[in-house]
């Protein structure tokens, strides 16, 4: 039976061109899917006949199904952006009627909440990812957040833009070694962070799960405080990185907004559903300058499904998944999740 790998979407190039070049070095067969692609001729001539090309709207279900059958199958699903892969999709791929079934999906990154794995684990489907992949590129932008927003640039930009001198608009800024920098979860990136923003002078508390004792904390270097609402009243900036959980969903709704310290940030790089979307654009709306800026990375609905309320609220930042997205974190994904799948093949 042939292992192929089917790649749902990929950077582009030159980085695509290390990803399937690091998949031909290794004698792996490879069909890349053009349909996320603009210079898709340009990508035909490059390679050639030295992989196989489809074009599947990922994000149509129905025809990613049709487009799976049609093909015999795919031996894995590789993707980056969290394409939403759910348990009809897996079953249907992973048919043994197919001549070649699903044996797994291979995600270049840590964040897992768009795989169906209880589906994956009933039909025999192996998850694959690359935690810690892109640690660093998501700590840097969340110091960088950090610091801008609570030096308020964006509305100095925006008024300075308008012809308006504001100086003395607002109150002044707060320096490095004045702020609280609070996190919410104490994994890789947390810790990445920490250690990014503690090298500024800026004090770092945080809060975790149960199994984020004292001990732990200053094993980490961590000043842990024990529930979410102390930490939110103490820190100038929140920054979210915890898993979507039953639990962590709607975790930052109207309570946690009104525990935060007025005038605080909060940012949220982890997962859309963590923070209530609606719940924080009716509050920041309800009550100006309580939060003073938020910096929001994902979101409950994303890519051609975006349609969020905090579209066109000035005091928040929103950018589309892009947190970990530096050339260095794709590439260190992109390898390890490619030599992944070699040593799954064999």
């Amino acid at each position: 039976m042939a292992f192929t790998t089917l790649i749902l979407d990929a950077p582009g190039p030159p980085l695509l061109f290390e990803e399937i070049d690091r998949f031909l070095e290794l004698g792996l067969a490879v069909t890349l899917n053009l349909h996320y692609f603009t210079d898709q001729d340009g990508i035909r001539n490059h390679y050639g006949e030295r992989i196989q090309y489809a074009q599947i709207n990922c994000h149509d279900k129905s025809a990613f199904i049709a487009a799976v059958i049609q093909a015999g199958g795919y031996s894995v699903f590789k993707t980056r952006l969290n394409i939403p892969l759910d348990g009809e999709l897996i079953s249907a791929a992973a048919s043994p009627a197919l001549a070649t079934p699903l044996r797994a999906i291979a995600q270049a990154g840590v964040g897992l909440n768009h795989i169906d794995r209880q589906e994956a684990e009933r039909t025999g489907v192996t998850v694959l990812n690359t935690p810690g992949s892109n640690a660093t590129a998501v700590a840097e932008y969340v110091v960088a957040q950090a610091v801008f927003l609570s030096r308020d640039l964006s509305h100095y930009n925006t008024e300075t833009h308008k012809g308006h001198w504001s100086k003395g608009s607002l109150p002044p800024g707060q320096e490095f070694s004045e702020l609280t920098l609070g996190l919410v979860g104490t994994g890789g990136i947390a810790q990445q962070v920490a250690r990014k923003a503690r090298a500024l002078g800026i004090k770092v508390i945080a809060t975790g799960s149960e199994r984020f004792t004292d001990q732990v904390a200053r094993d980490l270097g961590l000043d842990r405080r024990p529930t979410l609402s102390q930490l939110l009243g103490e820190a100038d900036v929140v920054s979210i990185h915890t898993p979507l959980t039953p639990l962590t969903r709607g975790l930052f709704g109207s309570t946690a907004f009104s525990q935060m310290r007025p005038g605080s940030i909060l940012i949220n790089t982890a997962r859309g559903g963590i923070v209530d979307e609606d719940q924080l654009a009716a509050f920041v709306t309800r009550f100006p300058g309580h939060i003073k800026a938020v910096a929001i990375d994902t979101f409950a609905q994303e890519k051609d499904r975006f349609n969020s309320p905090l579209a066109g609220i000035a005091n928040a930042q929103l950018t589309p998944h892009i947190a970990g997205n530096t050339a260095t974190a794709i590439r260190t994904a992109s390898r390890q999740i490619v030599d992944k799948i070699h040593a799954f093949s064999l």
